[in-house]
C-alpha cells in the first residue's frame, strides 16, 4: 500500500512517554532524516517526483524506529511502575527480569547510538 505521509515540519513530536524524555529525541532525530532525505531536492517543480520519493523514503525509514523506541519507552515505564507486581508472578516474573536484563545492552545501544 501507500506509505503515510511524513509529518509536516513543525509537527509535535511523536507521542512517547515523558519520562525518558525519548518524544524530543525522537523530534530531533525526525528533521535530522527528513533533511536528509530532502537534501538534494530543489524548489524547481520539476522536482516534484523527487520530493514525493523522498518523503516516502523517510517515513518508511522512520515508521519501525520511532514505533520500536515508543514501545520500549511504554515497556520502561511499565517496568518501573509494576516492578513489584510482576516480580509476584511465579516463574514468569523472575524470568522476565532476567530477559530484560540481558536485552538491555542492545536496547540501549539501539535507543541511543546514531543510525546510518
Amino acid at each position: 500500500g501507500t506509505p503515510p505521509p511524513p509529518p509536516p515540519a513543525g509537527a509535535p513530536p511523536p507521542p512517547m512517554i515523558p519520562t525518558p524524555g525519548r518524544g524530543a529525541c525522537q523530534s530531533t532525530e525526525d528533521a535530522f532524516r527528513l533533511a536528509e532525505e530532502l537534501a538534494e531536492c530543489t524548489h524547481d517543480p520539476a522536482d516534484n517526483a523527487k520530493i514525493a520519493d523522498a518523503l516516502a523514503r523517510y517515513s518508511r525509514r522512520r515508521l519501525l524506529r520511532t514505533a520500536t523506541v515508543q514501545g520500549l519507552a511504554q515497556l520502561g515505564s511499565d517496568l518501573l511502575v509494576d516492578f513489584d507486581l510482576m516480580m509476584t508472578i511465579p516463574i514468569l516474573g523472575p524470568a522476565f527480569l532476567l530477559a530484560t536484563q540481558l536485552s538491555m545492552p542492545w536496547i540501549l545501544r539501539f535507543l541511543y547510538l546514531p543510525k546510518p
